[in-house]
Parts: C-alpha cells; sequence; structure tokens
C-alpha cells in the first residue's frame, strides 16, 4: 500500500433505472410474443417426432421411441404441433392488438 500514498482513489457508483415505463397492455404484449416464440418452438419438436414416426413406417428410420399407447400415433404429434403452432399465431395477433391500442391512446393524449 505504500506506493498508494498519495493517490486519491475514486468511487463509482452504477445505478441502474427502472427501465422504460411500461403499461399493463405493453407488459402483456411482451408475455405473449415471448409466450408465441417458445410455443413455435414446442411445435417443431411436435412435428419433427410426427415425421420421425411416419418415416419408421417405410423403414427410412430406426424404432420410435414411444412404442405403444396415443402418442405412439404421427397424427396425434402432428395435430399437436399444427394446435401449438396456431395458439402461438393466435397469441402474436393477441400482442399486436395490445400495441396497436397502445400507440392509439397514446397518439390521442
Amino acid at each position: 500500500m505504500a506506493e498508494f500514498e498519495g493517490a486519491q482513489l475514486m468511487v463509482t457508483k452504477l445505478g441502474f433505472g427502472r427501465g422504460p415505463v411500461t403499461t399493463p397492455e405493453e407488459k402483456y404484449a411482451r408475455i405473449a410474443i415471448l409466450s408465441a416464440s417458445l410455443l413455435t418452438l414446442v411445435a417443431v419438436s411436435c412435428g419433427s417426432l410426427g415425421l420421425w414416426r411416419v418415416s419408421v413406417d417405410p423403414g427410412w428410420t430406426g424404432n420410435f421411441a414411444i412404442r405403444n399407447g396415443f402418442l405412439s400415433h404421427w397424427q396425434v404429434w402432428i395435430s399437436a404441433a399444427v394446435g401449438i403452432q396456431y395458439t402461438s399465431w393466435w397469441l402474436v395477433r393477441y400482442a399486436g392488438t395490445l400495441r396497436r391500442r397502445e400507440v392509439e391512446i397514446a397518439s390521442a393524449a
């Protein structure tokens, strides 16, 4: 510490603000878009499982992971993928509606 005897110390404080003030509609729109993004990944996964199951019958791939039961049919996986992707599309439209409403409110004020 002898080499720092004449030096002055400078303390830097970092402050993180609360960020932009958002309305509940903006928050719901962000959550809807995040959910839609995650649901798209789930839909792709279900679709790939359905295609895997379809490709087992002609012998193009090895055995399917689920051999018996309701989830062993390709129709279940493909329809789940379509339904989940439709839900994702609906959430994106919902978020766009909320954002448009937010812009209309802001421009009217």
